[in-house]
């Protein structure tokens, strides 16, 4: 994990010459003056015919979604736009390391491989420092009904979905009065080689930012002494499903969407309420930058939310309602701490800081079993 940091640090050396002031992906849109009615149309309109003429769009969108709900996008897309768009999918599997192929391709003056691009906190807070990503009029373009605190990131991101970190258990092996409810918790012996840990270290960051630094390294490294497997998202899913684990930490978003497939388990949040903002955006220079556009907004509007619920579970809390408003609702019913990456201001610093890239490098190393 080292690397992608390396990577993704060299890129933002590369283009630091065009780099404004940092600006956090929760910040609105920024304050500029506000367009009229015609002109929101005029751009809308100039879109949709710069859509109309491009005709496709390759897009980088977690894998995740089928080729059925992208279909039904499509039709959306359609339906709202008046245009109908080939969308070339490429499954989004790691953030950080595509973050770092896009500002390597845009340091080499190479068209970006992707014209709409998927990142989550940490790393749509990245490209931001490095004016990776086009300021785009979201509000022209947004589906009636999408609630204006989807446009971040002074209006270069939209909030597609959103997610907790927490644990995904088989309650057919972990009794209710046993679950774990922190992670130091999982250390416990009666778990021993039970538990399946995700292996991205900024996973474990808001730990450290709120607990400290020894009391979170300590708490893993006796977690990973107790047996436990490491692993993607996606292999604690195949494990959970084997029954070769018996809980891991996961991403409400895995979770919703596995149950989407049948999978048995039951979610629930550790010792934190840590949000995850899963961001999609439009880099610069890229070759349809109408199209995506145009698939953004659908992603991000209410219809675009229905298929992402019915298809494959995800959905956003800033819709009221969904399964991720109802779940940051419980959290604050039940008292469990809240951490978002967009309202910890110094967050982003520390991560880029040295003291930040040591505790990553420690985190990753308890991780691989050092």
């Amino acid at each position: 994990m080292a690397r992608w940091m390396a990577a993704l640090l060299a890129g933002l050396g590369l283009l630091a010459a065009c780099t404004p002031p940092a600006a956090s992906p929760g910040a609105g849109a920024p304050a500029s003056r506000a367009a009229t009615p015609s002109d929101a149309a005029a751009y809308r309109q100039q879109v949709i015919e710069g859509a109309r003429a491009e005709g496709e769009v390759n897009i980088l969108l977690s894998n995740i979604w089928t080729d059925e709900a992208l279909a039904r996008v499509a039709e959306a897309v359609e339906r709202e736009y008046g245009v109908r768009l080939k969308i070339n999918r490429t499954p989004s599997t790691n953030y950080p390391a595509h973050a770092a192929t896009l500002l390597s391709e845009l340091a080499a003056n190479v068209t970006p491989s992707f014209d709409m691009h998927q990142s989550g906190d940490v790393s749509s807070a990245l490209l931001l420092r490095a004016d990776a990503l086009e300021p785009v009029d979201w509000a022209a373009l947004l589906p009636a009904g999408t609630p204006p605190e989807v446009i971040q990131g002074d209006g270069r991101l939209l909030v597609t979905y959103t997610a907790f970190s927490g644990l995904w258990y088989d309650p057919a092996v972990v009794a209710e009065s046993e679950v774990p409810r922190s992670l130091q918790e999982l250390a416990h012996p009666r778990w021993r080689g039970r538990v399946m840990l995700a292996m991205y270290p900024d996973t474990y960051m808001p730990y450290v930012l709120k607990r400290g630094r020894e009391e979170t390294l300590t708490t893993l490294r006796a977690v990973m002494q107790n047996g436990a497997l490491v692993g993607t998202y996606f292999d604690i899913q195949t494990r959970l499903a084997a029954r070769e684990v018996a809980m891991g930490t996961v991403s409400s978003i895995i979770y919703h969407s596995a149950q989407r497939r049948g999978l048995p388990g039951t979610f629930t949040l550790l010792d934190l309420a840590i949000e995850q903002l899963h961001h999609v955006s439009v880099p610069r220079r890229v070759a349809h930058p109408n199209a995506a556009k145009l698939i953004a907004a659908t992603l991000a509007g209410p219809e675009g939310q229905r298929i992402a619920a019915e298809y494959i579970g995800a959905s956003n809390r800033y819709y009221t309602g969904s399964t991720e408003h109802r779940l940051t609702e419980q959290a604050r019913a039940a008292g469990i701490p809240e951490f978002s990456w967009a309202s910890e201001p110094d967050v982003l610093d520390f991560l880029l800081s040295p003291s930040g890239e040591e505790v990553r490098k420690e985190l990753s190393t308890i991780l691989q079993g050092g």
